[in-house]
């Protein structure tokens, strides 16, 4: 279960038995999100593509706007190398579309590594949409 700063502190406000028993909830960090917008579809469209990613993170999930009609066009995460989600199809405009799986070997991407957006399908450039990705840092 996520929790959010503000709901830690309240609980820790509402129950002073912890503080006595010496009891602390995990400390867990709200999750961030990074938003990219594909404005025309590419098979290799860099998130952190040469500079590398700035903290290694965990792809939490992901969440797709389609921005336009695409006849068979997909979407999908990688590293690179591997596939993190499956393809996402992006043919109805403002269907909202999540990916079905999160490939949870390739899902944590190293300090300095690659993410980026596979686009595909036979309308690879009119494939757009807003992409949101939410991820949390890892040590």
């Amino acid at each position: 279960m996520i929790i959010t700063k503000a709901q830690r502190a309240r609980m820790d406000r509402a129950c002073h038995l912890f503080t006595k028993a010496d009891v602390e909830f995990d400390k867990v960090e709200e999750p961030i999100q990074i938003i990219y917008e594909v404005t025309t579809g590419s098979a290799d469209i860099p998130i952190f593509g040469a500079v590398g990613a700035p903290f290694k993170f965990e792809v939490l999930d992901v969440v797709v706007q389609p921005r336009g009609a695409s006849t068979n066009g997909t979407l999908k995460l990688a590293d690179g190398s591997n596939d993190i989600t499956d393809a996402m199809t992006c043919a109805a405009d403002k269907t909202m579309v999540r990916p079905a799986t999160i490939d949870d070997a390739y899902s944590t991407i190293a300090k300095g590594g690659n993410l980026q957006i596979v686009c595909a399908g036979d309308s690879i450039g009119s494939t757009i949409a807003l992409v949101t990705v939410l991820v949390r840092e890892v040590e």
